[in-house]
């Protein structure tokens, strides 16, 4: 399993290498991380995406491949693997005491940030499409995040700044740090050469 992410702000998604695959604000962004993730982990161009009827994208091409595609307000996150993988980042937010009573239990929130429960929420429901988000029960117990869900394996990341970052598995062995790839990489030609411009320009 290889973690990537990428800082999205203040970039136009119509800049962005790929298309979106939905209409969700960084999805192109996502797209475009996963590309230059297969190119690091798999040696290879990314292959073909369709979405299955449960609205997971897949690639027939390289069914040896398991992905997950995270966008936030501020950053993409992207999670290649050999086995089914869930992943996702959430930008930290002001969020009332009354949502996250509604949402966390007590027991949940005395190991645990909100944060970190909705992207463990998140990136177990992306791993077996199963599951409500507003009744999944995340703990931790000396030290270790207990599932709600026999057989997976969770851990959680504090590598994207300002954010909340989650990662579950049926493998246990997930990498020490996500790797930051740079805007640029991900960025249509003439969008990258504006943005090398500016860069000269403030220096």
């Amino acid at each position: 399993m290889r973690l990537y992410y990428a800082d999205i702000r203040g970039m136009d998604e119509k800049d962005a290498l790929y298309p979106p695959l939905s209409s969700s604000k960084g999805s192109a962004f996502g797209v475009s991380l996963l590309a230059a993730a297969y190119e690091d982990y798999a040696g290879a161009p990314l292959p073909k995406i369709i979405k299955l009827l449960s609205g997971k994208p897949f690639s027939p091409d390289r069914p040896e491949y398991h992905y997950s595609i995270s966008h936030s307000k501020t950053h993409v996150f992207v999670a290649l693997s050999k086995q089914p993988v869930g992943a996702d980042t959430e930008t930290h937010r002001k969020i009332s005491q009354s949502v996250i009573e509604k949402l966390a239990t007590p027991a949940e929130l005395a190991g645990l940030s909100f944060f970190d429960i909705w992207v463990l929420r998140e990136s177990l429901y992306k791993l077996t499409g199963q599951g409500d988000l507003r009744t999944m029960r995340f703990y931790r117990r000396s030290g270790k995040i207990i599932p709600p869900a026999n057989g997976v394996f969770c851990r959680l990341y504090s590598d994207i700044e300002g954010s909340s970052t989650a990662v579950c598995s049926y493998d246990g062995k997930f990498p020490d740090s996500i790797k930051k790839i740079p805007i640029e990489e991900l960025l249509k030609k003439d969008a990258r050469k504006r943005l090398e411009a500016g860069k000269r320009d403030e220096n």
